[in-house]
């Protein structure tokens, strides 16, 4: 009895004096102290709970608070009484487990003990997991403080699980966690747990802490909620609640380095032009004879007879196998379904491809399931904002080419405003829309930009345009295969119903493949990651690289020519920015102060329109059932004004 409650004072005592060399607080904390500069809304009765020995903190009130370290270990000599009441407490616990539950406050998802200080203590020093206890909820009022808006989301969340082990570091985690695990029934507006799945998920949610803490050491300061939210992003959690835990601790490893990326934050590594780096050949590539081919798949969502974006890409695919020759072979798969997608990207891989782009931002979560399967296997992904380090993403800056547009459209316009179609809400859509509106309020600083979206339900983005004899409108960049209509890129209706062709904008996916594939040929592709360290890589290539131009109409009068050609060479030689303030948004809010530009990196994620923009960027809920997937994953913003998680 007397040796154990002086092993356990020697721990208290240790952790006392750590605390006090590193200037902290040596007691408890206490709760009464902790919520006096908090307004408390009310208490809630939580009842008879089971709760995690880890999250029990502090005490609720000041009383005994100095007979233990902070972390529940008691410092009292061991001579005094209170020694001898915490020994034979040990003792009774040892034999018979704790008989009477604790009462406790719960704040912030963390205890703090009213009644059971010792049973506490005890419980940590016997490495107890949890304890009965009666439970009072302190609910703050809400505020915007980053602490209260990530304690209600726990509430939400407890109110559907009634897990309180876990807890998150980052806002919109717990939402994630739902999402991943048991997801609301069509039936259901909002899914409570059972009894067995609560059971299943604290089954495995008990061998990934065990193996995630075994991992990190302390050395991430993300929380093993924070980790598992991530992985069940990527993991299908029907799949890996049945692994073992060996299974689970080599599916964690290879994750390991994603975690350590969302750990740091500190977003992708932005490329706006091939590097050097990537251009070297490799003095292995310089002395290989007898190479064979390099197989490279390509995997759409959709169709190219269907999809002006994949017959773009497929166009890209048609260019670098006449650029390369024999000395690549290419395949296509389109029309590739979520059920599906783990299948064939498997698929491609044991089919001997090499290489794989995934052309679509919803084929991101399977492309990077491949890429930690199959490690060997150079994997993109077509996407903005994606921050991961096992696949790479790109995109193309296309708006600079709406720039030039719409210098174009201002200048062609002669009363009224110019129409503006997009199609998804998605990041690096509200920048072309953004350039497009700088280019014309740079030639006609009174024009207005009437903006439609083509995948808004029950809205007719042309109908509206006739309504307000809108004729010079900026469409979509490029028509699939089986499109009968022309009106794409920047055209102007006539008169007698037809239209005249001013400008297109041009993705040439094929120049961006060509410098990739040319890397990996020449064993240059890694060098990237020297270059830029432990980052999500994207590249993010626009008229500079030759990945993106415009093609304008010999019409066009000669000193609108010779201004576009002027824009044109300036923005290759990266000398003229789209966004050069002052740039102003449609509520008057600076945006950028005059002689500064806004970067590549914060066009992505503009969530706002300029100020001579008339229109709005739609949430989820207004837009048609076929592009709500594709929002999901790269979505600019929801109705709360939020990112989609």
């Amino acid at each position: 009895m007397l040796a154990d409650y002086i092993k356990a004072m020697k721990n208290g005592q240790r952790e006392y004096r750590n605390r006090v060399a590193k200037g902290e607080y040596p007691y408890l904390p206490v709760l009464d102290e902790l919520i006096s500069h908090v307004e408390i809304d009310g208490q809630v009765n939580l009842g008879l709970i089971q709760i995690p020995v880890k999250q029990i903190v502090g005490t609720y009130s000041s009383g005994r608070t100095t007979a233990f370290a902070a972390d529940f270990m008691p410092i009292l000599d061991e001579s005094s009484e209170f020694a001898m009441k915490w020994g034979a407490l040990y003792d009774s616990m040892s034999e018979e487990g704790l008989r009477d539950p604790i009462k406790a406050f719960e704040f912030n998802n963390k205890f703090y003990v009213m009644e059971g200080n010792k049973r506490v203590s005890v419980s940590k020093f016997m490495d107890s997991v949890s304890v009965m206890a009666e439970v009072t909820r302190m609910v703050p009022k809400r505020t915007e403080e980053a602490y209260c808006r990530l304690y209600y989301e726990f509430m939400d969340f407890y109110e559907l699980t009634g897990i309180n082990y876990l807890y998150m570091t980052r806002e919109g985690n717990f939402s994630k966690l739902l999402n991943g695990t048991y997801r609301a029934k069509e039936d259901e507006e909002k899914h409570i747990w059972s009894d067995d799945e609560k059971l299943e998920f604290k089954a495995f949610f008990t061998y990934f802490e065990k193996e995630f803490d075994a991992r990190n050491e302390g050395r991430l300061s993300i929380s093993a909620g924070d980790a598992v939210s991530e992985f069940l992003d990527i993991f299908s959690y029907d799949e890996v609640k049945e692994s073992t835990q060996t299974e689970l601790k080599t599916a964690l490893a290879r994750f390991w380095g994603e975690l350590v990326l969302y750990d740091r934050n500190d977003g992708p590594a932005i490329v706006l032009n091939p590097t050097p780096e990537s251009r070297k050949t490799a003095l292995t590539k310089l002395i290989s004879v007898g190479q064979s081919p390099l197989k490279i798949a390509f995997i759409h969502d959709k169709s190219a007879a269907t999809s002006s974006w994949t017959y773009s890409h497929e166009l890209g695919r048609k260019y670098v196998m006449d650029v390369f020759g024999d000395r690549i072979i290419t395949s296509s798969v389109e029309r590739v379904e979520d059920e599906e997608a783990d299948d064939v990207f498997q698929a491609a891989v044991d089919a001997g491809n090499r290489v794989i782009f995934a052309t679509s931002p919803k084929l991101a979560s399977p492309a990077l399931r491949a890429a930690l399967k199959n490690p060997s296997i150079v994997i993109l992904n077509c996407s903005m904002s994606l921050n991961h380090q096992t696949i790479r993403s790109y995109y193309l800056r296309m708006y600079e080419a709406k720039f030039i547009t719409g210098a174009i459209a201002g200048a062609m316009l002669e009363k009224g405003s110019v129409g503006y179609i997009s199609d998804y809400p998605i990041h690096g859509t509200t920048a072309e829309i953004n350039a497009f509106a700088l280019g014309v309020q740079t030639v006609n600083p009174r024009a207005r930009v009437e903006l439609e979206w083509s995948m808004v339900r029950d809205r007719d983005p042309f109908e509206e345009y006739r309504k307000k004899d809108i004729r010079i409108i900026s469409g979509r960049d490029l028509n699939s295969t089986a499109s009968r209509g022309q009106e794409f890129g920047l055209f102007k209706m006539n008169d007698d119903g037809s239209h005249t062709n001013l400008a297109m904008p041009v993705r040439h996916w094929g120049k961006l493949y060509e410098e990739i594939i040319s890397s990996i040929l020449k064993g240059a592709y890694k060098n990237d990651e020297n270059v830029f360290g432990p980052h999500s890589l994207n590249y993010f290539w626009g008229m500079s690289s030759g990945a993106v131009d415009v093609i304008y109409s010999r019409n066009l009068p000669p000193g609108l020519t010779r201004l576009l050609r002027t824009f044109r060479t300036d923005i290759i030689d990266m000398d003229l920015n789209p966004f050069m303030g002052p740039i102003y948004d449609q509520n008057g809010v600076l945006k950028c102060e005059e002689g500064m530009n806004l970067t590549a990196r914060e066009s992505v994620s503009f969530d706002w329109l300029n100020d001579n923009v008339d229109g709005y960027i739609p949430d989820i809920s207004e837009l048609k059932d076929d592009a709500v997937e594709l929002v999901k994953v790269q979505g600019i913003k929801s109705k709360d004004g939020g990112e989609w998680n």
